[in-house]
């Protein structure tokens, strides 16, 4: 066994996160796979792993040892889909990192031809592997192979990393249906008075969109009482529904419960809040890869 397959196998540990899943993987045993990294940790003089009852987590040397040769191997791997094309190599699952709102309100619809059906003319259906998280951990697991795509808001800064925008990110004041919309007539400090008096939910005690809509249109800052604060958009749109309060929220969170008649929009901002963008990123090394190009062409909306 050459010593490129060790720096393969363990990669694929380093991704996996266990021994068993970098087996499936490689399409190997999980006794090869154990012995083929045990040979490497003997020549590296220390152990690459900490052994768990879930699977395994890297030492600090092997941490510093990936980030040695991942990029490396992955461009290695890119020149091999060039030259034995892509079926040779099995290469049919992607691992995708996005919020879970995002996912469940957007991507499962729009990805199920992709992973469930025969595909495209471009290509055949492929499995998928959801990771969630915020931004930067999926930016951070996108830059170190963990991750073949990542959807968020943030552009990524890494020379490694390339991006492909799919849409301006839009929000929505919505409230319950059963509260009393502001008169669209009031001025920005009336607006800003009605809105200071109502009961709050959000996402984070930070709200940074809310925040800046407060700062930039409403001339002032943002002083309501938040009834609720939960990480997870989710839950914050259902809590509205119910009435504990009202929330500035991502259109594409809102737009089934808008039709539905579940929650109401209080005040068009849509065009107030600018700025924000959903990104697909993807790595330098994987720009050709069919699947991720199917992706991005799925998850675009019309005119971006």
């Amino acid at each position: 066994m050459s010593q490129l397959e060790w720096y393969r196998n363990f990669v694929s540990v380093y991704r996996a996160g266990s021994v068993s899943g970098a087996a499936k993987a490689r399409n190997l045993t999980q006794p090869a796979v154990s012995q083929q990294l045990a040979a490497l940790e003997g020549a590296v003089g220390a152990a690459l792993f900490v052994r768990t009852p879930k699977g395994v987590q890297p030492t600090p040397r092997g941490k510093a040892l990936y980030s040695e040769v991942f990029d490396a191997l992955d461009r290695l791997d890119r020149v091999s889909r060039g030259l034995r094309g892509r079926a040779a190599l099995g290469l049919t699952r992607v691992r995708l990192g996005a919020s879970p709102e995002y996912f469940q309100a957007f991507a499962l619809e729009r990805l199920g031809g992709l992973i469930c059906g025969e595909g495209t003319s471009s290509g055949g259906a492929f499995e998928l592997t959801a990771h969630f998280g915020d931004d930067r951990e999926l930016l951070g697991l996108l830059e170190s192979g963990v991750l073949d795509v990542a959807v968020t808001s943030l552009k990524p800064t890494s020379g490694l990393l390339q991006h492909r925008v799919l849409a301006p990110k839009h929000f929505v004041l919505v409230g319950s249906p059963d509260l009393e919309p502001p008169s669209p007539a009031l001025a920005a400090a009336e607006l800003a008075a009605w809105l200071g008096a109502r009961p709050w939910v959000g996402y984070s005690q930070e709200l940074p969109a809310t925040r800046r809509f407060w700062q930039q249109h409403l001339n002032t800052r943002f002083g309501a009482r938040q009834r609720l604060v939960v990480p997870d958009l989710r839950a914050v749109l259902r809590a509205v529904e119910l009435g504990y309060g009202v929330s500035i929220l991502p259109e594409l969170m809102c737009q089934g419960a808008l039709q539905a008649g579940r929650v109401q929009e209080l005040w068009p901002l849509r065009e107030l809040i600018q700025g924000e963008q959903w990104v697909l990123s993807f790595r330098e090394v994987d720009s050709d890869r069919p699947e991720l190009i199917r992706i991005a062409d799925a998850l675009s909306l019309p005119g971006t």
